[in-house]
């Protein structure tokens, strides 16, 4: 899971190439909508998260037995990068669609290689969602009701809907398809494969 959190810390820093450019400008500890050790901790976390949130939910072991595929997800990984220079530095596409509509399509590829992950894949996305939810409800209409229309470049136009009051339903579709991919991408690329007994509570 450390791993993998830094693996997420550091695609956190270089997806704000794209987003910065139309989908948000957000404050941070360096500047306006400058790239900051806040873009490398969401990364890790929300990675970490999404890692291990079926793990942990359904207590589940790892056991060895698939083929590695280290080799496929990078080069999944590297295709998700040249999708967002096609689409949207060329063809104008939003990034925030562009990476949700990557990270779903990665994540039926690895299941439709991998049926045995097809429901953690659902499950991880999922859970992922439904924790993020109540923190997001509590940041967008509690503690900053304006941050959206402040800094959301979607905000008043046909993308910028927003649910459960004032948060984006581009949010939740990120967040859904991300916990989608993350969670199945370990188990993947690493051949492990996720054992069906509980683990022991020691």
């Amino acid at each position: 899971m450390l791993k993998a959190s830094v693996m997420g810390g550091l695609a956190g820093l270089i997806a704000e190439f794209w987003y910065f450019r139309d989908y948000w400008r957000p404050p941070s500890s360096v500047g306006l909508a400058t790239v900051s050790p806040e873009d490398f901790l969401f990364g890790f976390f929300i990675t970490g998260l999404a890692v291990s949130v079926y793990d942990v939910v359904f207590r589940r072991t790892f056991s060895n037995g698939e083929q590695r595929r280290k080799k496929h997800f990078a080069f999944l990984f590297l295709t998700g990068i040249g999708a967002l220079f096609l689409f949207n530095n060329w063809l104008g596409f939003n990034s925030i669609f562009v990476s949700s509509i990557a990270f779903i399509i990665f994540s039926v590829i690895m299941a439709s290689i991998r049926k045995d992950l097809w429901i953690p894949l659902l499950v991880s996305g999922i859970l992922t969602l439904l924790i993020i939810i109540p923190v997001y409800a509590i940041i967008f209409n509690l503690i900053s009701p304006t941050y959206w229309d402040s800094y959301g470049l979607l905000s008043g136009t046909p993308y910028g809907a927003t649910v459960l009051g004032n948060v984006p339903l581009t949010e939740l579709l990120w967040y859904f398809s991300w916990g989608c991919m993350a969670g199945i991408a370990y188990d993947f690329a690493s051949g492990k494969k996720k054992a069906t007994g509980f683990r022991s509570g020691k």
